[in-house]
């Protein structure tokens, strides 16, 4: 019959302890791992013409979400948004090379985040004035675009997306 020393007991206890604690160190990196903005995942849809957007559209959303910008280092700007877009727009009939508009009314300090229809990455803070943002795309592709409405700080609050054509 084997009997463990007290020796042999001791480290084995201390083995355990050590398992336990990068367990938990590990469990605590993995559930903290940032996600950032994917639009792979898609937003509500919309979808307009250059000349529907001649008469800009409003549409309701609650700004913020609990991704960093901060921490997300291929993307421009700072602030908090949803991972998946507010809204993704298929836009199309902009043959005349139409501007494009986004713009946010809001009481809390906006920020706009939007992936083009040719991938590129726009953002902007303040350009709409009173903390508002707006970002407007010199003679638009047609195509789908991303849009995430943040807020510059941690929160969220209520806002409204304007989109219009120029």
């Amino acid at each position: 019959m084997f009997i463990p020393s007290r020796v042999n007991v001791a480290k084995s206890r201390v083995r355990a302890k050590v398992l336990w604690i990068v367990v938990i160190a590990l469990s605590f990196f993995a559930g903290s791992v940032q996600a950032c903005p994917d639009f792979s995942q898609g937003g509500t849809s919309l979808s307009y013409t250059s000349d529907d957007l001649y008469t800009s559209k409003s549409h309701k959303v609650t700004a913020g979400g609990g991704t960093d910008l901060a921490e997300c280092s291929d993307l421009p700007g700072y602030g908090f948004v949803m991972e998946a877009p507010d809204f993704t727009l298929s836009f199309s009939g902009n043959s005349s090379g139409r501007a494009l508009e986004f713009r946010l009314d809001t009481e809390c300090d906006s920020i706009l985040l939007i992936n083009d229809a040719n991938g590129n990455w726009h953002y902007d803070d303040d350009s709409n004035g009173s903390l508002d943002a707006k970002i407007r795309l010199n003679k638009a592709a047609n195509g789908s675009y991303d849009v995430w409405v943040g807020t510059r700080y941690s929160g969220t609050c209520s806002a409204t997306l304007i989109a219009e054509t120029f």
